[in-house]
């Protein structure tokens, strides 16, 4: 491939024996379960997944999107999950921390999360919706030297498990769509009094991710605990949800290679009057290489637009296609596995179903593909591609 040089061989081949050795084994347990993966998101930490692209001056690697996209798109062939708690973690907490942090904040709270000695998550979305900001209600007021929170966030990935809450609050009387000055980000660690998590919910997919609700009944936290300019982070946070919607592309790619790879073997095992499905049936054949192009189409995508962003692209309107095309790939291989394995690909214990619900909820987590496809339209208008 293009895109491999010997430096990410090197952290694929790591990769490749993590999931080989570590994921597969563990990954039909923790769907039917929905147990966080504890054990491997501390291993990816050894690995240095969790801080491939941070500097090596707060523990990271200081490597490349490339090589994270890689090493996603790895993980997620046995075991998409993964990837989202790493996500929440590296890209949208992470993300924040790195591009706000004071170098106190960052020695106290990325370093260890890069060697995932600590869990973070990003508490943004409310009921009103994700990026609706002027009609979130979560508040920060000061008070002499302790900022006081109240409110709620919901659909909050690595609850419970986080060590650690970037949390977005009011700090303004008003937000307007035309003034986004007013909204701040706040370091609130767990076991905080006043700050209260809830039950992770049962979900459709991405059983294990730790998904649910928190909130705040006059939480209070150090001063020193803004991150970042008052009422200025909603910038940054554009960025880092940018990351997160990029980190959709190889993910996509990694669920869809994984259904692809079930059906394709089925194909070739089950036979019927003597030939394989493969052999003896030409939809089986077509319907192969359909979902083998529009795997191929979302790979080409995904590392042309890693290699803008390695050369310091932004890919504001790129990174929300990879968002869209890699929910709507994975998803329509997923469905189409299925399908190929017939009745048993509706049981459970097959282990191909649960790609497709992965796939499912990668379109709608984080933020639904129509309301991203709308974000880049209006990006496009605005020749911010």
């Amino acid at each position: 491939m293009w895109y491999i040089n010997e430096d990410r061989q090197l952290m694929l081949n790591v990769a490749r024996d993590f999931v080989e050795k570590e994921v597969k084994p563990a990954a039909m347990e923790i769907d039917k379960t929905s147990r966080f993966p504890m054990e491997l998101f501390k291993r990816a930490g050894e690995l240095g997944f969790l801080g491939i692209t941070i500097s090596e001056e707060f523990g990271g690697l200081g490597g490349d999107h490339t090589t994270l996209a890689l090493i996603l798109e790895e993980i997620a062939k046995s075991l998409p999950v993964l990837t989202v708690a790493m996500g929440a973690h590296s890209l949208l907490a992470g993300g924040l921390l790195n591009m706000l942090g004071t170098p106190e904040q960052k020695k106290k709270y990325l370093v260890p999360a890069v060697s995932g000695d600590i869990i973070m998550a990003c508490g943004n979305t409310e009921a009103s919706g994700g990026a609706n900001y002027p009609e979130h209600t979560t508040r920060a007021v000061l008070e002499g030297e302790e900022w006081v929170i109240n409110g709620g966030k919901v659909l909050i990935s690595n609850i419970g498990v986080a060590d650690v809450y970037i949390v977005l609050a009011l700090t303004s009387e008003q937000l307007t769509p035309a003034d986004r000055a007013g909204m701040s980000a706040f370091i609130i660690e767990a076991g905080t009094p006043g700050f209260d998590v809830g039950i992770p919910e049962h979900k459709l997919g991405w059983h294990g991710s730790a998904t649910g609700s928190i909130s705040f009944k006059n939480c209070r936290i150090p001063k020193e605990n803004l991150l970042g300019p008052l009422g200025g982070c909603l910038q940054a946070m554009f960025v880092s949800a940018t990351d997160e919607f990029l980190s959709c592309g190889p993910v996509g790619l990694g669920i869809a290679e994984g259904a692809y790879e079930m059906a394709f073997k089925y194909s070739l095992d089950r036979v019927q009057c003597g030939q394989s499905m493969f052999d003896r049936f030409q939809v089986t054949r077509h319907k192969l290489v359909k979902m083998y192009t529009e795997i191929e189409s979302l790979r080409a995508l995904v590392y042309s637009t890693y290699a803008m962003k390695d050369q310091g692209d932004l890919c504001l309107a790129s990174g929300r296609m990879l968002k869209c095309k890699g929910a709507e790939v994975s998803e329509y291989v997923g469905r189409e596995a299925i399908q190929l394995f017939g009745g048993v690909g509706t049981i459970v214990d097959t282990g191909v179903e649960r790609f497709w619900r992965d796939a499912k909820v990668l379109a709608i987590g984080g933020a639904s593909v129509e309301s991203l496809t709308d974000n880049i339209a209006t990006l496009i208008k605005n020749n911010m591609i």
